[in-house]
């Protein structure tokens, strides 16, 4: 395969590059609503402060001395939410050799305790987030007690200046391993897919050099511990030397804020974060100077591409994906809308895609539907400490089983059809159907249940569970077992409660059956 357009280098050695060539200009942007001052401009309830990629990279420089008593290879966990530390944090494990391992902050301690056995953390980082009790109390109670730091600790090298140091980045080679990615098992038990810098640089790298310069600011709140914020979002700005604006959520009426106070060119998100903010009265002016829309994380109508054109008249581009090769297509800023809507574009550079007979691996016919393989540098090298599942997903001649179902058009381009494992994506979060339904089993009243996804028109798909129960069941009764099992994005909200399910010859749930017959007749609760 060709690699002409690739980026060999690092992470750390891209920002030692941007630092070197590009040393005073702006990095990263936030609004800081404490006490202190700073680079900044003032904007709303706050002051919009910046960092330049100098500034950036000395920052960053310290840190890697606070972690450099850890051997390279060693996992570092962050878990918090978005912050210009866990920025710091990111490019530091990369600078050091370490490899990061992003926590989901909506996980449940159980949800973690399981990822912590796996990984074995060296170290962790916790900050704000998650809705129980605060993230650094509950990462000090994770298995094997790993040590814990707070991410505020790290706030002096944020707000203040940085004190010279030695060089602490090593010469880490684009083959190392950078990331674990985790994503939803069928089992219950989390995947961690082991991503180089290599493939997590070129994911971001080719995904935005059609459209993206050194002068584009860009504003995407979705989660860091996403592959979409980890690769995407942190790796996009940097492999351009552009900036990026840093928010711990979303929030509509700060993003148009936002939009304004740091002339933002770039807007990215799930769909329901965009129509969020093109529904703010205020949000005219503040869209005016954007030049590219960026959505991905569940299914777009092609009512928001044509909005988006027609009332921004940005360029619209959509990305498919997953943890084990977040990048995998991409629509072009000349597709129709139509087209940006309803395909996932066309291949990634560097990309091969084929679709197979998922019982018999035979390549299909055009426009005929089977299961996505995919081939390229972005590729993970395996799921960690897992090789029978990587054996599964990985096969030998390189090709991954993405599990999902698609199908080409005469033009190439790939159309997804639906999904081989199941998964339910819901606002960006993908959910897997047997870990909810595990968790509503351990109900003493549950008998039997299955778990869908029904259309949401602006989620993407919402969680609904068919329940065959002993007597009569309140559904807030469920929901309140299940929040102590699962993340809250995953618990059912939309409920039915039956004599029996639909099952096959071979006792099999018919889920097709359970969600047409709940997508016909049954409205969310």
């Amino acid at each position: 395969m060709d690699e002409s357009s690739l980026l060999t280098e690092s992470v750390g050695q891209i920002l030692l590059r941007q630092a070197k060539t590009r040393g005073d200009a702006t990095a990263l942007a936030w609004m800081d609503r404490g006490p202190g001052g700073g680079d900044g401009d003032g904007g709303g309830d706050g002051i919009l402060r910046r960092m330049t990629y100098g500034r950036l990279a000395a920052a960053v420089n310290a840190v890697a001395h606070q972690l450099d008593h850890l051997p390279r290879g060693e996992r570092v966990v962050v878990w918090g939410a978005n912050s210009v530390e866990w920025v710091l944090v990111e490019y530091a494990c990369a600078a050091r050799g370490l490899v990061l391992v992003a926590y989901n902050t909506a996980w449940t301690d159980a949800e973690a305790s399981s990822a912590t056995e796996l990984v074995e953390p060296a170290l962790v980082f916790a900050g704000s987030g998650g809705r129980a009790a605060p993230l650094l109390e509950r990462a000090e109670r994770l298995p094997g007690a790993p040590p814990v730091r707070a991410l505020a600790d790290l706030s002096p090298l944020v707000d203040g200046s940085v004190a010279a140091a030695s060089d602490a980045f090593l010469d880490v080679a684009p083959g190392e391993p950078f990331l674990i990615q985790f994503t939803s098992g069928t089992t219950g038990r989390a995947k961690g897919a082991v991503l180089t810098h290599r493939a997590a640089v070129n994911s971001a790298f080719l995904r935005l050099r059609p459209t993206t310069s050194s002068a584009d600011v860009t504003l995407n709140s979705v989660p860091f511990h996403h592959v979409g914020g980890s690769v995407f979002v942190l790796l996009g700005a940097l492999t351009t030397g552009s900036a990026l604006v840093v928010t711990d959520s979303f929030n509509a009426e700060e993003s148009v804020r936002l939009l304004t106070a740091a002339q933002v060119t770039q807007l990215g998100g799930v769909p329901t974060m965009v129509e969020r903010v093109l529904d703010r009265p205020d949000a005219a002016a503040a869209v005016s100077g954007l030049r590219m829309v960026a959505l991905g994380g569940t299914d777009i109508s092609p009512a928001l591409v044509r909005r988006i054109r027609d009332e921004v008249g940005a360029v619209v581009m959509v990305t498919y994906g997953q943890s084990e090769c977040p990048l995998i297509s991409n629509t072009a800023a000349t597709d129709a809308p139509e087209r940006v809507a309803t395909t996932a574009g066309q291949s990634a550079e560097e990309t091969e895609i084929c679709i197979v007979d998922a019982r018999t691996g035979e390549e299909v016919p055009v426009g005929e539907t089977g299961e996505i393989l995919v081939r390229s540098p972005m590729v993970m090298e395996g799921y960690f400490r897992m090789p029978e599942q990587t054996a599964q997903t990985l096969r030998a001649d390189g090709l991954l089983r993405t599990g999902d179902l698609g199908s080409f058009d005469a033009d190439g381009y790939l159309t997804i059809r639906g999904r081989l494992r199941e998964v339910i994506i819901r606002g960006g979060e993908n959910i897997y159907p047997a870990e909810v339904e595990a968790a509503l089993g351990e109900h003493p009243d549950v008998l039997a249940c299955a778990v869908v996804g029904l259309d949401d028109p602006h989620l993407g798909e919402q969680v609904a569970a068919s329940v065959v129960t002993v007597g009569d069941r309140d559904p807030a009764e469920l929901e309140a077992f299940l929040a102590d099992r699962v993340a809250h994005f995953k618990i059912p909200r939309t409920w039915r409660f039956v004599a029996e399910l639909p099952v096959t010859a071979s006792g099999k749930v018919r889920r097709t059956a359970v969600r047409d017959s709940m997508q016909s007749s049954i409205k969310p609760v």
